[in-house]
């Protein structure tokens, strides 16, 4: 049985023309699309912070100065923490560049290693002349959404949900136009129909695999560069440096795409008992 179902799908494979292929590699785009929209809900936003705090990335570190420490001592103590093995990047803000309603400057420390955060902590709050260290180290499980983006997220998931369906109604017509005498003579010799209809499916759901694939590089790809970068993408979408996110994620979109992909084959599986190819014209 499964030697006639390879089988049957190789040659349901082999009946794919250009225009049907273009028109199933729409709907894989298309599904890709679906993904992406969805995966945006648990990856665009910022943070919702208890008390208004920061967005940092892992491995950042803000300490905030005394403002009576002079310039001479804020430069003094730059120099010192740059040096530290730990620290791969060490930058000067002003606070008014992140709204803070308080005197003097912040460091924002880059770490070289998400474990190497909690000792730095230790290390800078002891030091004179910081008053305040925070991280990132608590999980940032809440992201905010303004409504528009919600909404235009849900109408382009809607949008991108029923134009796959309907350009793999259309694709699979297409398809099995160019494998309908084969259909034809299966029907004649008595195979049963769910052993037609299943190799239809299966290439539905390998659309939904393929598309969900493209999503999680995609996915990967946006979250080393956010990882890299997180300045870039820290207002916006701060889900991408939580690599814990990012997975979760990615699982969902590969369940989320095969059930598309599944819901397709259907789709064009229930095309097999329509009276194109039934008999002979």
């Amino acid at each position: 049985m499964i030697s006639t179902f390879l089988f049957l799908l190789g040659e349901l494979l082999g009946a794919v023309r250009t225009k049907s292929g273009t028109i199933l590699i729409a709907v894989v785009l298309l599904i890709f699309s679906f993904l992406a929209l969805f995966s945006s809900f648990f990856l665009l936003g910022t943070p919702v912070e208890e008390e208004n705090g920061p967005v940092l990335a892992p491995r950042e570190i803000m300490a905030y100065l005394s403002p009576r420490l002079s310039p001479g001592e804020v430069e003094e103590l730059y120099s010192k923490i740059r040096e530290w093995k730990d620290v791969q990047r060490i930058n000067y803000l002003f606070t008014q560049e992140l709204q803070e309603d308080q005197a003097g400057g912040i460091f924002l420390i880059r770490t070289t290693s998400p474990s190497a955060v909690a000792p730095l902590l230790e290390t800078l709050g002891s030091i004179e002349g910081i008053v305040r260290v925070v991280s990132a180290s608590k999980s940032q499980s809440t992201l905010s959404l303004s409504t528009p983006v919600r909404i235009g997220l849900l109408i382009g998931l809607a949008v991108s949900a029923v134009a796959s369906m309907l350009a793999a109604r259309y694709g699979f017509r297409e398809l099995l136009r160019s494998f309908a005498e084969e259909i034809r003579l299966m029907h004649l010799s008595g195979t049963a129909e769910r052993m037609i209809q299943t190799p239809i499916i299966a290439l539905g759901i390998l659309c939904g695999l393929v598309a969900s694939l493209l999503l999680i590089v995609a996915a990967y790809l946006f979250h080393f560069f956010a990882v890299s970068h997180p300045e870039a993408v820290l207002r916006t979408a701060s889900g991408l440096v939580e690599p814990g996110r990012v997975l979760t994620v990615s699982l969902l979109s590969l369940l989320l795409g095969l059930v598309m992909g599944g819901l397709i084959g259907v789709l064009g599986a229930s095309l097999t008992g329509s009276r194109e190819f039934q008999t002979y014209s």
